[in-house]
């Protein structure tokens, strides 16, 4: 049975990942924009089209990993599917929550 604790817990929980995923975007735009020196990112914006290549894909998940904490697969960032910023966002998104639950299970 739902409590009004747990919509409340699950609400503020819903929010802080929307928060997250907001700010992991951010990031992502600027070291991609830094990088491979893209202007004018947004979510939708695939790392093959904005001028992104193997050699500068180094630097990026470099950077990534020292601002986050992780780096997605490489391979995501020469996929159709998974290369814009909204994408390579989600999977950081999701490998720092796995890293959280493990912290909070083990």
């Amino acid at each position: 049975m739902l409590t009004e604790s747990t919509i409340t817990r699950n609400a503020r929980l819903n929010a802080r990942l929307e928060d997250t995923a907001i700010t992991t975007q951010a990031t992502v735009i600027r070291v991609l924009e830094d990088v491979v020196g893209a202007k004018n990112l947004n979510a939708d914006s695939r790392f093959l089209d904005i001028g992104g290549n193997s050699l500068n894909l180094v630097e990026v998940l470099k950077q990534l990993r020292a601002k986050t904490g992780v780096a997605p697969s490489p391979r995501i960032f020469f996929d159709k599917q998974t290369s814009s910023v909204a994408a390579i966002s989600a999977a950081i998104d999701a490998q720092l929550h796995t890293s959280e639950l493990a912290e909070t299970a083990g």
